[in-house]
């Protein structure tokens, strides 16, 4: 890696945790919203959100951390693949690390902007337009981050990741097809999840899905731009 690789990649390195810092700041600072006790009107929420809007399901609240989860051991389990599959582990070992590097690096910019968007908006989740509603969600002040979704934006920041990682790495694998279309099917479900549970408004959770698969997608593609696009290891 030369000099000025190094310094690109250094500098959006940073820059993802310059995110990630002032979403957390954010977040800290942000005016507690109080809530008297009664659900908020429904009618008030567009047509298309209102429609597919449920009250709050614990039991598909929890599914849903666990298929983000899942997204992530995909990941994992394809980086881990190719490098006990390779010849020359010393250069797979090399090769992992940039990749684990660099999906860090694309979670970064993903759940920075995506914390500091939910903190900004200040959107109030659905399950307060019922009866009912996460009592661990008010308790916590977090019933007023609804939109973007942080669990579809992780979800396809994985799934961003393995395509782009697929596209510079292992574009011939027969694993490619099979990897990406469980990887997506998993996104799906944590995207159904979420809204079944009462937990997101639909344009939550397809903006938040956007919103991931497009950062990580790019941001993994240009630090592979700059450097690490050492082909499939025999």
């Amino acid at each position: 890696m030369t000099k000025k690789q190094l310094i690109y990649l250094a500098g959006i390195f940073i820059l993802g945790c310059v995110l990630m810092l002032t979403a957390s700041i954010a977040k800290k600072n942000k005016s507690t919203v109080k809530w008297d006790g009664t659900p908020y009107n429904l009618e008030n929420v567009n047509p298309v959100d209102a429609k597919f809007a449920q009250p709050y399901n614990e039991t598909l609240d929890n599914l849903g951390d666990v298929f983000v989860v899942l997204a992530g051991l995909v990941l994992a389990a394809s980086i881990a693949v190719a490098f006990f599959t390779s010849a020359d582990k010393l250069k797979a070992f090399k090769i992992a690390v940039l990749d684990c590097v660099y999906f860090f690096i694309s979670g970064c910019y993903g759940n920075g902007i995506y914390r500091i968007l939910k903190t900004v908006a200040g959107r109030i989740r659905p399950y307060m337009y019922f009866a009912n509603p996460s009592q661990k969600g008010i308790e916590e002040n977090d019933f007023f981050r609804s939109w973007p979704s942080g669990h579809s934006a992780n979800a396809l920041i994985t799934f961003g990741f393995l395509l782009s990682w697929f596209a510079v790495r292992y574009a011939d694998s027969k694993l490619k097809k099979p990897v990406l279309t469980v990887s997506f099917l998993i996104c799906l479900s944590t995207m159904i999840l979420r809204l079944l549970s009462g937990n997101h408004f639909l344009t939550d959770v397809l903006t938040g899905a956007a919103l991931g698969f497009v950062l990580s997608y790019s941001v993994s593609q240009l630090c592979y731009r700059i450097y690490g696009k050492e082909k499939e290891i025999k």
